[in-house]
């Protein structure tokens, strides 16, 4: 069979076709390289088009008016529990100045006011948005920042789970931090910078591009590490030795994925591979252990995952399979796994 219909792939993907016909496109797979490319870039086309109906089905303006309405709701009832508060306090102490009370009554409204926010990136999204202050934050895929809705104490302070690149608006009365975990700290008062600090890793790094940036590490021994960088400088720390390491390198590298670019440089194979699951959403099964062994150097942009994939197997020698992913019994696709050996 030297070709053969789409609509046939497409059946084969879900799962609905005859046994004869399944033998027939996996014959017609087996019989030629590229006709298994076919498939995967059709594959992988079909779940980028499921998403986007998913999307479309989310009407943008109704979502925006439960959300209006939700918070419209915990507003009535905050202004309530303020109001018994205050009853009870007056009740309790009405021997207590008036001034007193209602300055008390202000700085509590003010805190309140003062909210937690939260932005989380999908696999496979990067995430640009605008911090109180006006910096600007690029946000890499699985990845999570916490920032209050507005910066009024002396510091300006937000939470980095992931990878994150920031160009801080200057305020020298009001230094920026970004922490990653509670012992793992960036001080800046204006400049652009690059922290990767993904749980999974075994690395925390810091590079910065312009300005100066303070780093404030406390080991798991109660040792305080400072160090401050200067421009073109990356910072390694080793969250398992506590060994810090400082470089000059090329910050073009370290920044292009908020470009939507993949940039390998001596990396191992071990790695790579958990850089690419959380770009394409993908998970890998590696069957031989020896394929992490592998180093490679690279660079992607808007490539397939087929053809990242055809570029690792003549760079490494490896081989892989993309596993046809089940549906659950909600209707969920799960995440394609993809296996690789040698």
């Amino acid at each position: 069979m030297e070709t053969i219909n789409e609509e046939i792939l497409l059946q084969y993907i879900d799962g609905h076709l005859s046994p004869d016909d399944v033998t027939a496109v996996e014959q017609w797979l087996a019989a030629s390289p590229e006709h298994a490319k076919t498939l995967e870039q059709l594959f992988f086309s079909l779940q980028v088009a499921r998403k986007v109906r998913v999307m479309q089905t989310v009407d943008p303006e109704q979502a925006l008016q439960r959300f209006k309405s939700k918070r419209q709701q915990r507003d009535k009832k905050a202004a309530i529990r303020r109001t018994l508060r205050t009853v009870e306090r007056i009740a309790a102490a009405l021997f207590l100045p008036v001034l007193v009370l209602s300055a008390y009554m202000w700085m509590q409204r003010g805190k309140e006011e003062v909210r937690m926010l939260e932005v989380r990136t999908n696999p496979g999204v990067i995430s640009a948005f605008h911090l109180p202050d006006g910096s600007q934050v690029w946000l890499n895929a699985g990845s999570t920042l916490k920032y209050p809705s507005e910066f009024i104490a002396g510091t300006r302070e937000v939470q980095l789970e992931g990878q994150g690149y920031f160009e801080v608006t200057r305020n020298e009365a009001q230094p920026f931090i970004v922490k990653a975990g509670t012992d793992y700290a960036v001080e800046v008062l204006g400049t652009s910078f690059n922290v990767a600090a993904y749980e999974e890793e075994e690395w925390i790094e810091t590079t910065l591009v312009e300005g100066s940036v303070d780093l404030h590490i406390r080991t798991a021994g109660g040792k305080e590490i400072s160090q401050r960088l200067k421009p073109k400088e990356r910072a390694e720390f080793k969250k398992s030795t506590n060994q810090l390491e400082i470089s000059t390198v090329n910050t073009d590298y370290d920044t292009a994925w908020k470009d939507g670019e993949i940039v390998f440089r001596n990396h191992p194979m071990e790695q790579v591979l958990r850089i690419l699951s959380r770009h394409y959403h993908v998970k890998f099964n590696v069957k031989n252990p020896e394929v992490l062994n592998s180093i490679i150097t690279a660079k992607f942009k808007d490539e397939q995952l087929p053809q990242v994939m055809e570029y690792l197997r003549l760079a490494s020698g490896i081989k892989y399979k993309i596993l046809q992913p089940s549906i659950t019994s909600d209707q969920t696709l799960q995440v394609p796994i993809i296996e690789i050996s040698r």
